[in-house]
């Protein structure tokens, strides 16, 4: 008689332990369907870093589901445990003000989506590669190979420049000339060079432009067009170029002068 109410805890173990088995069985296939069917549109439409943060909230989601069951299941009152949790996350509410405010922060980056994972932006004058974007913070890494966190609430109050949003990318040089010199002959061999190099684009169209009548030297702003991935090398070729178009002309680069009259 001793052995039936041992038997009967024993199938009651087992019943349990199965039931938490396929609640947690369950809750993996979901993430699993969600990350495969519906998650994987959302990164092929919205890009990786919408993916990582909805791929968060929904695991988090369907495992705290997943917990609250598995209390429930092993006997726990789940209203007098969510109860106290409401009184504990108040507390925890007001001395987590700033991460709630940053994942706030973090689920409006996501519906904005000012970049992507792998973009070059500058976010209130830190300029980087974004590594990742996550619930509390961006991480970037900038180009002098420095791991920068930026909260998201930061993020989201900053100017935000994204260098990779485009295809294509403007360059602009400052170059200034003799005031013996023809303005016209300097604006024709700047533009035929331009033209021979295919760093830059026939359209939009260069423009060279003159800016103003400095104190040394007439200043001319030279604006031209190139693909995004080229960029660097484009302006390094501008600035190289103009200089030494100019030296094979005879077009003089002034240095800043200052004529001094005596009183006589």
């Amino acid at each position: 008689m001793d052995k039936l109410p041992t038997l009967k805890t024993f199938i009651a173990d087992v019943k349990i332990l199965g039931y938490l088995i396929v609640i947690w069985l369950v809750s993996y296939v979901f993430v699993r369907y969600f990350k495969i069917r519906l998650i994987g549109k959302i990164r092929e439409t919205r890009g990786e870093h919408v993916f990582q943060l909805v791929d968060k909230l929904l695991t988090y989601s369907i495992y705290t589901v997943a917990i609250i069951l598995s209390l429930n299941v092993l006997g726990v009152n789940i209203a007098s445990l969510i109860a106290a949790l409401g009184l504990f996350s108040v507390a925890v509410g007001f001395a987590a003000q700033t991460s709630i405010s940053n994942l706030i922060s973090g689920i409006f980056l996501l519906i904005d989506a000012p970049f992507q994972i792998g973009d070059a932006v500058d976010i209130g004058g830190t300029t980087g590669i974004v590594l990742s974007i996550d619930l509390l913070s961006t991480k970037l890494r900038t180009f002098d190979n420095i791991f920068v966190r930026i909260p998201n609430e930061t993020v989201l109050k900053s100017n935000i420049k994204n260098f990779a949003k485009f295809d294509i990318r403007r360059i602009e040089a400052v170059v200034g000339i003799s005031y013996d010199d023809d303005i016209e002959k300097a604006k024709s061999a700047i533009m035929e060079f331009i033209e021979s190099s295919p760093l830059f684009l026939a359209e939009p169209e260069p423009m060279i432009l003159t800016q103003e009548l400095a104190d040394s030297s007439v200043n001319l702003t030279v604006r031209v067009w190139t693909k995004r991935v080229d960029f660097l090398k484009a302006k390094d070729q501008l600035v190289q170029g103009i200089k030494e178009t100019l030296d094979r002309k005879g077009i003089t680069i002034p240095f800043p002068q200052i004529v001094v009259h005596q009183a006589k």
